[in-house]
């Protein structure tokens, strides 16, 4: 196992222990910050929708640390179903900077420097990934 993979499981771990299912925190932050995202879940009365969205965030992330057998995958095919949605690929890969960022915010003073490094790495390499495929 990589260095990238036990700093991001045990980020998740920490995060879990702390708030159990942190989606619904992500899910009002990344409203906060684009309040267009919002109108996107109009129908998601039950959460099912987001619940699934933020699963299926990390599940790809950490396939694209491990096996990558579909992680960058399902990223880009992701990219071009939202898109068709109207979401620019900014937005898109702003919900993985979100998902990092109330993660940093639950963990408080234990989101160490190294957090910080590998979750950034990660996300920048997944998304590039993902859009670099998706360009070709």
């Amino acid at each position: 196992m990589n260095n990238d993979v036990i700093v991001i499981t045990d980020t998740l771990n920490r995060v879990a222990a702390r708030a159990g299912d942190p989606a619904s925190l992500v899910f009002k932050r990344l409203f906060a910050g684009h309040p267009e995202a919002e109108d996107l879940f109009v129908r998601d009365d039950s959460g099912l929708v987001r619940g699934q969205m933020f699963q299926v965030t990390i599940e790809s992330l950490l396939d694209f640390l491990g096996d990558q057998t579909y992680g960058a995958a399902l990223v880009q095919i992701e990219r071009t179903n939202h898109q068709g949605l109207g979401v620019s690929p900014t937005l898109f890969d702003s919900f993985y900077l979100t998902v990092m960022a109330v993660f940093r915010d639950l963990l408080g003073d234990d989101w160490t420097t190294e957090m910080e490094a590998v979750w950034t790495r990660v996300i920048s390499d997944l998304t590039a990934r993902s859009a670099v495929e998706l360009a070709e």
